[in-house]
């Protein structure tokens, strides 16, 4: 009997960490490293949680971890040369960006196909089995096929905020009417134009979504051909989880369904790395606080115009701040002595340190969401997608100030650092908002591993699905349920008026036939 017993309470402790020490892919060639950045932070949560962690993508980690595996893929040149012109050409410029958004489509899905057929991913697609697949998305959904071939769950993780792109597929609700479009940034309330815009947004991206749908279904097809796989349709439907980096205290309130995790701050790091010796001493020593200066992974300070650079540098040069600047050839002419480069800069672990005063950045999502984190306030110079948005959205909220880089001189650039540094408001609205961005009752990291060996323990979780996934348009709005409700009461009215009709014919023809015979006698008399 107590063999019995201790039996039970083994199987009972297996069966509740049975997902210890799973067997977990990513699958992100993306070839924006911001994005990776956002995912990668996931993998290195559970590879210290002691699961197996496999990451195909074209950023491997410059040191080893302990159960974490590169798959290092190769993005095609094209999409690094697009990449490259997007962000030196029509900055600032919504409309030069969105001009070119299908080529950006194309050649992100035909780099995404190009990786699937490396060699170093073919073997292990040949060769390994995993307990769960997690898919970056970054226009590649075509990759949800990898659980079908595994035969395991797909969880999808979004770098960027809700929005269609997971609204859609999830069947999270997209309450146009109270919640505001990603491209609208945080808006006080929600009046008529908020509305509106946010109605119009909605609509745009229904068929944005129909569009990649198409384009996605035919790289699946080709990757995942029937009938050895599930249909691209059938794969979406069976994605179990999606994580978001957007949190409610600095985007708006709104309907998420379980499956639907917001996991804003991913990346960043609740007790920062220490700094290499050369930049710790820099901060340390700086009595007058730091000017951070990085424009992110994709735009490149070595490529900005020359008169650009030069009013910058002569600005850094009048300081009495130490400046850390973000720059990636070896050299830079007329270095000032308060400034140091270097190519590469832990961006999160170096606004984290008490002694920086203003962080001058593109815009970029993970960077602004690290500045919230770690209370900093911005000088934002943006350059092209979400950057404008994200931007103007901190203005507004009073933490930041936004220079054009059309508009940039040294004096522009100058009164804009020395408001920001000068002025306490920024810090103390910024300071604010960090407040409400970190009281969760679990880090995002620990948010978004808990879920994660949820959908493994779970196989999949299906329970957390939405019954929206499985209805049509009509079905989903309704439609269908008014148009019957619409006939029913067409015909009740109909019935109704033919009764009413009826019964008003019996009784005129009822009186009519007592009135005749008096008519008659009366006449005979």
């Amino acid at each position: 009997m107590m063999r019995v017993v201790i039996l039970c309470v083994v199987l009972t402790l297996l069966g509740s960490h049975c997902c210890d020490g799973a067997k977990i892919l990513l699958a992100f060639p993306t070839p924006s490293r911001s994005h990776m950045i956002f995912a990668s932070a996931l993998m290195k949560g559970l590879a210290a949680k002691g699961h197996d962690v496999t990451v195909m993508s074209a950023f491997p980690q410059e040191k080893p971890l302990k159960n974490y595996r590169d798959i290092v893929v190769t993005p095609n040149d094209a999409i690094k040369e697009l990449l490259k012109t997007v962000t030196t050409k029509d900055v600032g410029s919504q409309a030069g960006f969105f001009s070119r958004f299908n080529e950006i489509i194309d050649l992100t899905l035909a780099s995404a196909n190009d990786s699937l057929h490396q060699e170093p991913w073919q073997k292990v697609m040949r060769e390994e089995s995993f307990d769960l697949v997690i898919v970056g998305f970054f226009f590649n959904n075509f990759l949800i096929g990898l659980g079908d071939h595994f035969k395991c769950p797909v969880v999808s993780i979004f770098s960027a905020g809700i929005s269609e792109m997971i609204n859609s597929p999830s069947g999270n609700p997209a309450a146009v009417a109270s919640v505001p479009h990603l491209f609208l940034g945080k808006v006080k309330e929600m009046t008529f134009m908020p509305r509106l815009k946010t109605f119009l947004f909605n609509i745009v991206e229904k068929f944005l979504m129909k569009y990649m749908d198409y384009k996605e279904n035919k790289y699946y097809e080709s990757v995942f051909p029937s009938p050895k796989y599930r249909s691209y349709e059938e794969m979406k439907k069976n994605v179990s989880l999606y994580f978001a980096n957007e949190h409610f205290s600095t985007s708006a309130p709104r309907p998420v369904i379980p499956n639907v995790v917001e996991v804003g701050g991913l990346h960043i790091k609740s007790k920062p790395d220490p700094l290499p010796q050369n930049l710790q001493e820099f901060m340390d020593g700086a009595e007058h606080g730091v000017v951070f200066f990085s424009l992110g992974s994709n735009v490149k300070s070595s490529l900005l115009p020359p008169e650009k650079l030069d009013a910058i540098i002569k600005t850094f040069g009048k300081l009495k701040q130490r400046v850390l600047f973000k720059w990636e050839a070896d050299t830079l002419s007329n270095q000032p002595k308060n400034v140091m480069t270097q190519k590469w800069m832990p961006q999160d672990d170096i606004l984290a340190h008490k002694n920086v005063r203003v962080f001058v950045s593109h815009g970029g999502l993970g960077g602004v969401t690290e500045a919230k984190f770690h209370g900093v306030p911005i000088v934002g110079i943006p350059f092209f997608a979400d950057q404008m948005t994200n931007l103007a959205s901190a203005q507004d909220e009073g933490w930041a100030v936004t220079l054009d880089l059309k508009d940039l001189t040294e004096e522009t650039f100058s009164r804009a650092i020395n408001e920001v540094i000068n002025n306490q408001k920024y810090k103390n609205v910024v300071q604010e908002i960090s407040n409400l961005f970190t009281d969760r009752p679990l880090a995002a990291l620990e948010t978004a591993i808990f879920w994660t060996e949820y959908i493994i323990r779970h196989h999949g979780a299906p329970h957390l699905q939405s019954h929206a996934v499985h209805l049509n348009f009509l079905q989903r709005n309704s439609i269908d349920v008014i148009v019957f409700l619409v006939v029913v009461l067409f015909v009740a009215f109909k019935i109704a008026a033919f009764s009413l009709c009826f019964c008003w014919r019996k009784i005129t023809k009822s009186s009519g036939a007592a009135a005749s015979p008096k008519y008659k006698k009366a006449k005979t008399n």
